[in-house]
């Protein structure tokens, strides 16, 4: 499993100040593209591709969207 990190600087009056931050989950970028031509993209913290699948089939089915495929990314 990889680990997501965000890495800052912040640079005023010659200061320095570095900041990393580190997330225990990959985050997916996921397109859900329904039956009637409507989508819905969402970005997910998940341990897997099957994983982010299950939390956008999940959200889908509250925004009331007949599912027709479903895209997922790994978001870099």
């Amino acid at each position: 499993m990889t680990h997501t990190a965000v890495h800052s600087e912040f640079v005023s009056m010659g200061f320095n100040r570095k900041r990393r931050v580190s997330f225990p989950h990959d985050i997916y970028q996921v397109v859900v593209n329904g039956e009637e031509g409507e989508y819905a993209e969402y970005e997910v913290e998940a341990d897997s591709y099957a994983e982010a699948t299950a939390m956008a089939e999940n959200l889908a089915a509250d925004s009331m969207i007949n599912i027709s495929y479903i895209e997922v990314y790994l978001f870099q």
